[in-house]
């Protein structure tokens, strides 16, 4: 389509119902190549502009004040480990055969999945699969995070008969909307799965710290506003790294003071610092403006960008001193 088409014609629907819905477009738009006027514009629309209504904003806030109760900070952590998301992707690590074959029949069953045999321990190694609970809980006590730390669940119901327990085992302080609200507060969410996803979204966004298991469209468009907002810690887990140090920990190849030091030193660059949007050949193969929108909208020159953030000697610092900031 032309841009005069929807400078024209669009804008009269626009104006005639006030919100304009483009279905299937998160993966046809463009990421780059385009003035820094309309790149700065997305940034204003996707990041300020566009607001959840007030009984979402109103509980996100009070989720957030009793997370912090006492000056306390928390982790946000996106843990995708719905039944369907396990299925679908075919990782099946730590789960019992009673529980791996369920979820066989079950990708077996849905026709518009295409993918029907699967090696699910050839993609763990290869560092696609999602993190299990029990890798999340490694992962963050490798990285210093001790077990008093309070993480707030971005997830749906977690699969498997141990479910979050493995975490929890771990880090006993692990909250979600429905432990942190009352009954009544969320009367008005019942059954909008929408509403929920966008209340976890603001509670995610103003974290002290956001780590995902899985790049789907919730963490990345996390991510990206969380960048906007002035590089808040997001942690990246290195899943194909990481897999293969922890399979070398539990065969006694490594001690864990190895195991921990090698994976502060492998997430340094990987805590939600500026870097450069990937290009690629195809929107749907380069990274996306929304996960990263820099360069684009956020000034190299502004107070985003504290100089430890590129020195040399901070990158090359293991110890992952400050485990909520830069």
């Amino acid at each position: 389509m032309q841009a005069n088409y929807y400078r024209w014609e669009m804008s009269k629907l626009l104006k005639k119902y006030k919100v304009i819905k483009f279905s299937h477009t998160n993966a046809r738009l463009a990421n780059n190549g385009l003035s820094g006027t309309v790149q700065r514009l997305r940034c204003r629309a996707m990041f300020q502009a566009l607001r959840h209504t007030d009984d979402i904003e109103a509980l996100a806030a009070k989720l957030v004040q009793r997370l912090r109760n006492n000056s306390s900070p928390y982790i946000a952590l996106h843990l995708r480990y719905e039944k369907d998301m396990i299925a679908f992707s075919g990782c099946t690590h730590n789960l019992t055969s009673s529980e791996a074959n369920e979820l066989k029949d079950m990708r077996l069953k849905v026709r518009h999945w295409k993918e029907k045999n699967i090696d699910g321990e050839a993609r763990r190694l290869q560092g696609v699969c999602p993190m299990t609970p029990r890798e999340v809980g490694i992962f963050l006590e490798a990285l210093g995070y001790p077990n008093t730390t309070r993480i707030y669940l971005v997830s749906g119901k977690i699969y498997g008969q141990k479910g979050i327990e493995l975490l929890r085992a771990k880090y006993p302080n692990v909250f979600d909307h429905s432990t942190l609200a009352t009954k009544e507060e969320l009367v008005p969410f019942k059954d909008r799965h929408n509403k929920l996803a966008a209340l976890d979204y603001s509670v995610a966004v103003e974290s002290d710290v956001f780590t995902y298991t899985y790049d789907g469209n919730m963490a990345k468009a996390v991510r990206g506003h969380r960048k906007f907002e002035g590089f808040r810690k997001t942690i990246n887990p290195d899943k194909k790294r990481f897999v293969r140090l922890l399979d070398q920990l539990e065969q006694k190849m490594i001690s864990w003071e190895i195991f921990s030091s090698k994976i502060k030193s492998l997430h340094i660059d990987r805590i939600g610092g500026p870097s450069f949007r990937e290009v690629g050949p195809l929107p749907r193969l380069e990274e996306s403006f929304y996960a990263n929108p820099y360069p684009g909208c956020i000034c190299e020159k502004s107070r985003w960008f504290p100089d430890h953030v590129l020195d040399e000697k901070y990158r090359a610092d293991i110890k992952f001193v400050d485990l909520y900031g830069y």
